[in-house]
Formats: C-alpha cells, sequence, structure tokens
C-alpha cells in the first residue's frame, strides 16, 4: 500500500507545473535519488521496482530499498486536484476524495441520518429522492454543504 501511495503521488506531481521541483527519493541502503521535474521524468511500478525514465538516463529504484520521499524547491505549483461537491438533478456529487472515506449526511438539527462511502474513483453520490423533504447538511473531509430537499 505504502508503494502505491508512492506511485500515485508521484504521478500526481510530475502532472504539475512546477519547473525548480525536484522529488527526492531516499533509500534505505544509504543514498538519495533526485528528480528534476523538468528532465520529463515518466514514472512506472513494476512488481520490484519503481522505474524512472527521464530525458537521460533510466534509474530502477528496488521498492524494498524505498524508505520515503520529499519534494523540495517549488513545491507551490504542485497542485492536489480539486475536492468538489455540486449538485446535479436530486444528487449531490462528491469528486476527487480519498478512496473509502465516509460522506455524511445530516440533519439541520445535527443527527446523523446516512453514511456513503467514497468509491474507489474517488466518487460519491448521495440521492436525495429517498429523503424527507427539508434540509440537510452533507459533509465530507473537504466540503460541507447545505442542501433543502424541496
Amino acid at each position: 500500500m505504502k508503494f502505491l501511495f508512492l506511485f500515485l503521488f508521484l504521478m500526481v506531481s510530475l502532472t504539475s507545473n512546477a519547473d525548480e521541483a525536484q522529488i527526492v527519493i531516499k533509500q534505505k541502503k544509504g543514498g538519495n535519488t533526485i528528480l528534476e521535474l523538468s528532465t520529463n521524468p515518466v514514472i512506472t511500478l513494476t512488481n520490484e521496482s519503481l522505474v524512472v525514465t527521464n530525458d537521460f538516463t533510466v534509474i530502477a529504484i528496488p521498492l524494498d530499498n524505498i524508505d520515503s520521499y520529499v519534494v523540495t524547491n517549488g513545491t507551490a505549483g504542485i497542485r492536489q486536484p480539486e475536492k468538489v461537491a455540486h449538485y446535479v438533478n436530486g444528487h449531490v456529487l462528491f469528486s476527487n476524495l480519498p478512496i473509502g472515506s465516509v460522506v455524511k449526511v445530516f440533519t439541520i438539527d445535527g443527527l446523523l441520518i446516512s453514511r456513503h462511502f467514497v468509491d474507489d474513483t474517488g466518487n460519491a453520490d448521495i440521492s436525495l429522492d429517498a429523503l424527507p423533504k427539508k434540509s440537510y447538511i452533507i459533509s465530507s473531509l473537504y466540503n460541507k454543504i447545505k442542501v433543502i430537499n424541496k
């Protein structure tokens, strides 16, 4: 799981426009691998290694040798996907949330009436059709919205 998170983090980081940013991969057996984002690195994950190919070279780091990673210089240019909640045709739709996190529906006086888990694409769909006609607070890790079900 740690390596899947590392891979996803690196892929999100590489899609940003951070000309001076670097990713430093610290290795358990000593040494660091420094990746300049301006060299257009492409990161792939095999069963045994994290493989980085850029404009100049190919680097393979065994997964069991990866200790940690850090992003330095220019981190302000690295953007996380926007956490969005919006209403469409009787549904409140959430996107870009952590997989498995919970979206809760409360009555306006604070009574929890339902919990919905974010699916494996980072989305949650809350249907208001089955709920009584009243006001609700719908809350995720990043958003809280008030909805009036008419």
